[in-house]
């Protein structure tokens, strides 16, 4: 009888075992090989050197920034690569929807993805298999699409990426999903004073750049012929400029100088009209 539990007791735990190990989620299964980061291709560590673009505030509307990061597998075995935005904030709506990111590998092309769109993360690109020991270039593009007006103007945004190696199936996991394996480098330098998406300020958080938009020049105003008062006869001056006629330079120590020449001239008429007189005296 003893013999009978015992063997009964042996299954039962073999089989608890194996229910547990088989509800394990296949998410748990990531980080099949560490992954090392380089933005030259040579010199590889775990963490990326400083940000993927050094300054995104030159962006306008229409404009593009590309740079590429070398991805290396220094495990042992094979894994998908999955690259997700993250850790995303912005101040303006219109601008978040109009900046976009794409990564692109060099056997799988991504497609710009608005930085509003991660809800809290949105998958970049997903799928390509990196085998031991080799090295992947991804490629990453910042666009900053068309903005209407003063949409944007002054605006804010900060977004990093995540890279994980994975034994997952690719497309198993949600297109928003985080993971908390794998190296997350951040998109753009930092600068203190970061405004998140919901308007609030984290002094000194995140990785942001506020990037201006042009604000569109006024058309030139068109004077009304005969109308002394139209705004395209009033000047305008320079910021910072003032009239003061007390600064003015007047040479006032050459007065002295005219007086002198005044004199002078006057002096020589009268001695050329005293020899003309003398002249007609003598000749009567």
């Amino acid at each position: 009888m003893r013999l009978g539990l015992r063997r009964t007791f042996g299954i039962a735990t073999a089989a608890l075992l194996s229910l547990m190990l088989g509800a394990t989620p296949a998410s748990a299964a990531t980080g099949v090989g560490v992954i090392e980061l380089s933005d030259d291709g040579v010199s590889f560590a775990r963490t990326y050197p400083g940000a993927i673009f050094d300054s995104i505030a030159l962006l306008s509307p229409g404009d593009s920034q590309t740079e590429t990061v070398y991805v290396r597998n220094t495990g042992t075995v094979a894994g998908y690569l999955r690259i997700t935005m993250q850790d995303v904030s912005y101040s303006d709506t219109n601008y978040a929807d109009a900046l976009t990111v794409t990564t692109s590998t060099p056997n799988n092309a991504g497609s710009p993805q608005s930085i509003s769109g991660a809800s809290p993360c949105l998958v970049t690109n997903e799928g390509v298999t990196i085998a031991a020991g080799q090295t992947v270039p991804v490629t990453a593009t910042l666009d900053l699409g068309d903005l209407t007006g003063s949409q944007g103007q002054g605006a804010t945004a900060s977004v990093s990426l995540r890279f994980t190696l994975s034994d997952t199936t690719p497309g198993t996991l949600p297109a928003t999903q985080c993971t908390n394996s794998g190296s997350t480098v951040p998109l753009v330098p930092a600068v203190p004073g970061t405004t998140t998406g919901t308007g609030t300020t984290a002094t000194g958080a995140g990785n942001s750049s506020t990037l201006p938009v042009p604000t569109p020049s006024p058309s030139p105003a068109i004077a009304d012929a005969g109308d002394d008062t139209a705004s395209g006869l009033t000047p305008t001056f320079p910021s910072g400029f003032t009239l003061d006629p007390n600064s003015w330079r007047l040479y006032q120590e050459y007065l002295v100088l005219i007086l002198f020449l005044a004199a002078l001239v006057g002096a020589g008429i009268s001695w050329i009209a005293g020899r003309r007189t003398r002249k007609d005296t003598d000749d009567v």
